[in-house]
């Protein structure tokens, strides 16, 4: 799908690249316009420089989105996480719905037998003639991360957004990294997902404008739990940020030293890994592409039949169980 962008549009995309380059903190507005934050709240820098000090550590303490923050009325309230626990996750999401409604006109909750499904559009940049459309799948499980999916729609057209920083082999958004980032977790704020999910959705408007991922990036591990050199050559471009956590291009940090490795190797290994999935191998379920294509006339399907974490999760519960079924 082409991108048209006005001028105007088009310098502030450049320009939120360049912050998000620089590690500046991000705002999302209402209806999931993402913005350079003008005025850094004392929140957000001790959390830049948390993040500076967890870089000295290395990268796999690194966070990809802390500094985002959400810009619209004082008197939005968060839900608490520890409030799953007391009264449930279906309560929980449903409490918040209009909230999030507030935040992102349109969204709607969708029942499924194991979670609930969050479908909501997001502008994603002032001016910007397309929507992104998210569809979460929101698991009742509190062990079990959300799985989602991203589109763009615009121009009588509907496009998945990936394969960049999307998971195997789904191509579900990789927003943030679950256990690292500390970003998000199951009862949180839907807002704050939505907000997650737009900034990242930005960042792929602008890989498709500028040729470019801006700031920071997490690469899959290797089996030492690095970066993976396979990953990187294929997905990386050179002017992009290295994962290594030195805050320098990629061109001049780690591509040199993996473009020495073996590559049919590297190659070989990464796909074992990863049950024999080429690095491309990635692309939204069909039945959530049609979901998307209809238009809202053909309901999502089961969570359990797209979400392979709680299939998984129900198994290994089932079997401690006795083999007995378990929700």
């Amino acid at each position: 799908m082409e991108v048209l962008l006005s001028s105007d549009a088009r310098t502030e995309l450049q320009r939120i690249g360049g912050g998000l380059d620089a590690r500046q903190p991000v705002r999302v507005k209402d209806r999931g316009i993402v913005i350079l934050d003008p005025q850094p709240t004392l929140t957000t820098v001790q959390e830049k420089n948390h993040e500076q000090r967890q870089s000295a550590r290395g990268p796999a303490a690194q966070s990809r989105q802390r500094s985002t923050r959400r810009q619209g009325s004082s008197d939005r309230s968060r839900t608490p996480r520890a409030q799953s626990r007391v009264v449930g996750l279906a309560g929980n999401y449903a409490r918040q719905l209009e909230i999030v409604q507030g935040a992102y006109p349109g969204a709607t909750l969708l029942p499924d037998e194991h979670g609930v499904w969050l479908l909501a559009r997001s502008q994603v940049l002032a001016g910007l003639a397309r929507e992104a459309i998210f569809l979460i799948a929101l698991p009742y499980t509190p062990a079990v991360e959300p799985r989602g999916w991203a589109f763009w729609e615009g121009y009588g057209q509907v496009e998945w957004i990936g394969p960049r920083h999307t998971n195997f082999t789904d191509g579900s958004v990789c927003a943030y990294h679950p256990t690292l980032d500390n970003a998000w977790s199951p009862g949180g704020d839907l807002r704050t997902l939505l907000d997650l999910y737009s900034v990242w959705a930005l960042r792929h408007l602008h890989l498709a404008v500028f040729d470019r991922w801006p700031g920071r990036q997490h690469a899959m591990p290797d089996a030492a739990g690095r970066s993976d050199p396979y990953y990187r050559l294929l997905q990386f471009k050179e002017a992009e940020l290295c994962s290594c956590g030195s805050h320098r291009r990629y061109g001049e940090c780690c591509r040199p030293h993996d473009l020495k490795l073996p590559f049919r190797l590297i190659q070989q290994e990464f796909e074992r890994r990863n049950g024999g999935c080429n690095i491309l191998d990635r692309a939204a379920p069909a039945e959530i592409t049609a979901s998307i294509s209809s238009g809202g006339r053909n309901t999502p399907p089961p969570i359990l039949e797209v979400h392979d974490f709680l299939r998984a999760h129900i198994a290994a519960k089932a079997g401690k169980n006795g083999g007995k079924p378990v929700k």
